[in-house]
């Protein structure tokens, strides 16, 4: 057996394998399912590379910033994605709506763009944040999110 970086002139020797965990991983999640041609008909040429962009939202008191809210934009190839990167509103400024404000303002960028998936990272127990994500359509997916950090030793 042997692992190898494929060249991106043989990506589309990998699409059946694609297509196939596609079609198998659909069935564990409470969505629409797909056939395989509409799978295959979906899903972009895979390539090399991709680009991102980065949106920067302030909430603004007397001038100065008091509230951001940071969304990445991006394509691997399977249609654009986002993510809420940041928000934050310093706690002098918090209990007016103000992330509620800077929220919208990416769900609406989210639209606008035709977005196909969004996600946002939150701490398990931060309820308040749940509770603003949830009321602006973001819902808890059946997915598990790990995390890799490079050793202690190699920092």
């Amino acid at each position: 057996m042997q692992i190898e970086r494929l060249p991106a002139a043989q990506y589309p020797e990998i699409r059946d394998l694609l297509l196939d965990l596609l079609l198998q991983e659909q069935e564990h999640f409470d969505h629409p399912r797909l056939s395989r041609t509409e799978l295959d008909q979906a899903l972009p040429r895979t390539r090399p590379t991709f680009r991102g962009e980065n949106h920067l939202f302030t909430a603004r008191q007397a001038g100065r910033p008091v509230g951001l809210c940071w969304c990445v934009l991006y394509d691997p190839g399977t249609g654009l994605e986002g993510e809420v990167a940041e928000l934050y509103v310093v706690p002098a400024a918090r209990g007016r709506g103000l992330a509620t404000q800077l929220l919208g303002a990416a769900v609406e960028l989210f639209r606008r763009r035709g977005v196909t998936f969004a996600a946002v990272w939150t701490r398990r127990g931060n309820l308040p944040a749940h509770r603003l994500y949830a009321a602006a359509g973001f819902a808890p997916t059946e997915q598990t999110v790990l995390t890799w950090y490079p050793a202690e030793e190699a920092r």
